[in-house]
């Protein structure tokens, strides 16, 4: 079991047991239960991304008979407790239990479909999931795409900014010149554009067909539905810098000046300011960590991250400027940086060596992995895309 996932299932048994096994009050209240199902729901994805519409069914279930059947057996079982409280408090607790009923399907479910065996689980393979020795070999190289043929109208101009695969497999790829956005499957097929009022830079997923989009030079961030081809919500946010954007327990992460923006991207509220010595540029959220850098061309071999754990930051020297990051399976990250090496380092920061399996080059400049797809994407200036398999170790 990955690190990762291994952190997901004390979560979620941790939260078992403190609102179904040993919850004494019968209930929970409004604000707890909103923050408890985004933790819910995040750490539920991270075992089995498939679930998502069948969270979303069990969020939005309505009061309906069978579940009014759970409702009244609940309040059955604690009707002491409602024979000494008043009409207007039983009517507010009744919208607690039905949240609390909602909870128990969902922990319920979750027992069931998510925990078996401890295992990784990813489509229709299982396979255990070990952490990985550092630079040991990885991934076999398996598609290489020029996107000069794949761009429509072959007009190229500028090449791409940002790019990130989806967990179908498909690449959303930022071409700034040319105001769009690009998606396309890794054999080159299915492509389509979105146009974009402004230049697209650094792209990071939301769900399973929704992207953020930072713009150049643009306070704001855009959310783009990339099954419909259509623009689902733009959010503001003054004093935010465009170098890069991702996202940490279901939420939108930008940097600032000197600080790190935390947007919930359902109401594009800034819910949390994160104090940083310098800019951040090019942010990667993994875990309960939010890494990031300088900017690249200050030669600064530095990798720094906040960690919640701590509340604090970290720093780690590298033998070369980190450009770009990425996590993998077992929670150890990859690191291209600026004289075209990677550094693969420990799930716990504190440890890294060079991959020497990848042959890359400093003008490769992005690199993106995808748990479900199992693949690595690295990205090179002139628009050549490698998509490399995982070996399953």
């Amino acid at each position: 079991m990955g690190h990762l996932d291994e952190e997901a299932v004390n979560i979620l048994r941790r939260n078992k047991n403190d609102y179904l096994s040993h919850n004494t009050t019968c209930g929970i209240i409004k604000d707890e239960y909103d923050s408890l199902m985004d933790e819910l729901k995040t750490n539920v994805l991270q075992l089995d991304q498939t679930k998502e519409d069948e969270l979303i069914r069990i969020q939005n279930r309505p009061l309906d008979e069978a579940l009014c059947n759970k409702y009244m057996t609940t309040l059955l079982n604690i009707h002491e407790v409602l024979e000494k409280i008043d009409t207007n408090t039983t009517q507010i607790l009744s919208i607690v239990h039905t949240n609390n009923i909602k909870l128990q399907e969902f922990l319920q479910h979750l027992a069931t479909q998510s925990f078996k065996d401890k295992t990784g689980k990813q489509g229709n393979n299982e396979h255990p999931l070990k952490p990985y020795i550092l630079g040991q070999s990885i991934f076999t190289l398996h598609h290489q795409t020029d996107l000069k043929s794949v761009v429509v109208g072959g007009d190229w101009r500028g090449g791409v900014s940002g790019i990130v695969m989806m967990d179908d497999g498909r690449l959303v790829m930022g071409l700034p010149y040319q105001d769009r956005l690009l998606i396309c499957k890794t054999d080159e097929s299915q492509v389509d554009i979105i146009y974009v009022r402004g230049s697209p830079w650094c792209v990071t997923a939301v769900s399973n067909s929704t992207v953020a989009v930072t713009l150049w030079k643009r306070d704001c961030i855009e959310m783009f539905d990339i099954n419909n081809k259509l623009k689902v919500n733009s959010i503001s946010v003054p004093g935010m810098r465009c170098f890069g954007i991702t996202s940490i327990n279901n939420k939108l992460v930008v940097g600032g000046e000197c600080r790190i923006l935390i947007i919930d991207h359902q109401t594009g509220e800034v819910v949390q300011m994160i104090q940083t010595n310098f800019s951040p540029n090019r942010l990667h959220g993994s875990c309960d960590r939010i890494f990031y850098c300088d900017i690249d061309f200050y030669n600064n071999n530095k990798l720094y991250w906040y960690s919640y754990t701590d509340d604090a930051h970290h720093i780690i020297s590298l033998p070369s400027t980190p450009r770009r990051m990425t996590t993998l399976q077992d929670g150890s990250l990859y690191l291209l940086c600026r004289d075209g090496s990677i550094q693969h380092l420990s799930s716990d920061s504190e440890q890294y060596k060079q991959v020497n399996t990848i042959a890359i080059s400093p003008s490769d400049v992005n690199i993106h992995y995808n748990l479900i797809q199992r693949k690595l994407v690295i990205r090179q200036t002139a628009g050549l895309v490698k998509v490399f398999n995982e070996k399953f170790n």
